[in-house]
């Protein structure tokens, strides 16, 4: 069933794209940053689509014979379709400067600069005090774009594009979602920026206590509490699933004595608790395998502890 989810997800993406004399993508969208509509080829969009499209081809590709015959006789598959998923993917459009920082959408390098630490407390939250067109026609973002396809994808992107792309875009980002400030936290916490990212996190902990976005009256945003979490096992746990593997190098935010989650990984319930020196790690279930700071061990119900080199 998953397969035949991934042909009708192709093929939506496929029609909903386009190609222009420079190559394929997609155009009047809006992306993960809200203060941006009807654009085209938004980064995020684009870097989905091509991912998207280009598992759905294998997903098809790494099938045999006879569950390729069922997939078609089923869902309709051309032969041809999956060749035109890859030539779409091949042909996504994307502009990087050399610096390494991709363009957000088409003409966003070229949009006027707004400072959004200049932008008074008492304005926000922004969309009560300023008009939807005032909002839209700057270099200000809500919440990550390019670095939100960083985050789900931190393989297919250097450390250098990373860094350059946190450096470029966080200054320019407003926070006014809830889901900004816990993707920054991971990102910064990835680039060894310890110090944003212990604020990221506390901003997204304390976002209704505080009230940072002076909109607590309208209730509570318990998506950023959730994301609290993935900064935890993410940020400061560093794990990361990989080709398979399973990864974990912690660190601790100063002033911390202790972190210790627990993560389901198939049959297994794994058990993280690291300290200022090292890891220690056993699992309920399956014994697993887990690179810890580098070091590829075996975890069962025993603890183990790993030492940061």
């Amino acid at each position: 069933e998953g397969v035949e989810m991934l042909v009708e997800i192709a093929r939506y993406v496929l029609s909903r794209g386009g190609y222009s004399a420079e190559g394929f993508g997609f155009y009047g969208v809006m992306g993960p940053d809200e203060f941006h509509m009807m654009v085209n080829n938004d980064f995020y969009t684009n870097f989905m689509g091509k991912k998207a499209l280009l598992y759905a081809a294998d997903t098809v590709a790494a099938l045999d014979a006879q569950e390729r015959s069922q997939l078609m006789d089923k869902t309709g598959l051309a032969p041809e379709e999956c060749e035109q998923w890859r030539r779409a993917a091949q042909a996504m459009l994307f502009t990087r400067r050399e610096d390494g920082v991709f363009e957000q959408h088409d003409g966003y390098f070229r949009m006027p600069h707004i400072d959004v630490q200049a932008i008074p407390r008492e304005e926000f939250p922004l969309y009560d005090h300023w008009s939807y067109d005032r909002i839209y026609r700057t270099d200000m973002l809500k919440q990550p774009d390019v670095l939100m396809a960083m985050f789900l994808h931190p393989n297919d992107f250097t450390l250098e594009e990373k860094d350059a792309n946190y450096a470029y875009y966080e200054p320019r980002c407003i926070h006014e979602s809830s889901l900004s400030p816990s993707i920054h936290a991971i990102v910064a916490a990835e680039l060894d920026r310890r110090a944003e990212a212990l604020h990221f996190f506390g901003f997204a902990t304390r976002l209704d206590l505080d009230n940072y976005n002076r909109n607590t009256r309208e209730g509570l945003h318990l998506s950023s509490v959730a994301a609290a979490w993935v900064m935890i096992v993410e940020g400061f746990g560093r794990m990361r699933f990989a080709g398979g593997e399973v990864s974990v190098s912690p660190w601790l935010p100063e002033g911390w004595t202790t972190l210790a989650f627990t993560v389901r990984v198939r049959e297994s319930l794994l058990r993280v608790k690291a300290d200022a020196h090292g890891v220690l790690l056993c699992c309920d279930g399956e014994p697993m395998t887990v690179c810890a700071y580098g070091q590829t061990i075996t975890v069962d119900n025993q603890e183990q502890r790993v030492m940061k080199a």
